[in-house]
């Protein structure tokens, strides 16, 4: 984070600096920051397809601004169509907003372009909102296989399959 920080002092307008400051900002947890720097860097390019859906993924991780995150999401997409990362945001924002079956018809399209532990965590989530058990626990183990270190997957996939031991 310092390294990009002291290459913004130098060149302070480059986007793809802010972007990733950005991003590790949001990887570090300091999430005012990142959405601070994103912010300013679509103000100096608002059609920065990266800056638009990380945003988005973060309001919807928020549960803030979804119609916002929504309308960001899709302006990336018109940007770079088929890009499994921006579908799975726009999933989790439909999945944010209740929309369900939205949320699973642009997860699945993100399923068959990336082979991704968030996707698959994702879809777990939301097959465990639609009360299927088998298939939410399907989809996180498929994030496991790919990053066995995700304590919060972990944590689900013991919660569920209780459930489906009490029923």
């Amino acid at each position: 984070i310092e390294q990009f920080r002291n290459i913004l002092r130098v060149s302070p307008d480059d986007v793809d600096v802010m972007y990733i400051l950005g991003s590790m900002y949001w990887d570090a947890g300091e999430t005012q920051k990142s959405v601070d720097t994103l912010k300013r860097a679509l103000q100096i390019k608002p059609d920065h397809d990266g800056c638009l859906n990380t945003l988005g993924y973060i309001y919807a991780e928020m549960s803030t601004n979804l119609n916002e995150a929504k309308a960001m999401i899709e302006r990336a997409l018109e940007i770079s169509p088929g890009n499994g990362a921006y579908l799975d945001s726009l999933g989790w924002v439909h999945f944010k907003k209740g929309d369900y079956s939205k949320s699973l018809e642009y997860l699945k399209q993100a399923e068959a372009l990336v082979e991704d532990p968030v996707i698959y965590d994702h879809l777990g989530d939301l097959h465990a909102k639609l009360n299927n058990p088998s298939e939410a626990a399907r989809y996180w183990n498929l994030s496991l296989k790919i990053d066995p270190t995700q304590e919060a997957v972990k944590k689900k996939l013991e919660n569920i399959q209780k459930v489906e031991i009490h029923n």
